[in-house]
């Protein structure tokens, strides 16, 4: 019983050793999400949204334009991302991460807005909730 103890409170203390290690001071990994993974997601989800009103054709296209770098870079960064590996499914979410942008890549690139929205919604938005929730921890609430 103690042994069975002993080695949850190991497991507890380096899952919280890993956890902080992301949150703190981790700059390569901070790097990638403000220049890449951010930017790279709002590019794309911009392109599943509903057009702005009296959008142009020329702004349609570049909308479109800029939604297929998103999905492109999401899928360069999520690759970075694993090349920062951390115990527990982090490269699970990165690699979710890239197959969700390739398929992003697709809908961008055929102009289809319904799927670009599910895919934003669907594989990128779950990729990026569960590494959040998994690795960054919630502030702490006052009384």
């Amino acid at each position: 019983m103690r042994l069975r103890l002993l080695l949850a409170a190991l497991a507890v203390v380096a899952a919280g050793e890993a956890m902080a290690q992301v949150v703190n001071h981790d700059l390569p990994v901070q790097a990638i999400m403000a220049t890449g993974v951010n930017p790279g997601a709002l590019a794309f989800w911009a392109g599943g949204n509903d057009p702005p009103e009296g959008e142009t054709p020329a702004q349609a296209e570049a909308r479109w334009a800029e939604a297929l770098k998103g999905a492109q870079t999401l899928q360069v960064k999520g690759r970075e991302l694993m090349q920062h590996s951390r115990p527990g499914r982090w490269n699970e979410f990165a690699q979710m991460l890239v197959d969700g942008a390739a398929a992003g890549e697709a809908a961008a690139k055929a102009r289809d807005a319904g799927k670009a929205f599910e895919i934003g919604g669907g594989p990128i938005y779950d990729a990026c909730n569960g590494c959040h929730k998994t690795y960054i921890p919630s502030p702490k609430r006052l009384p």
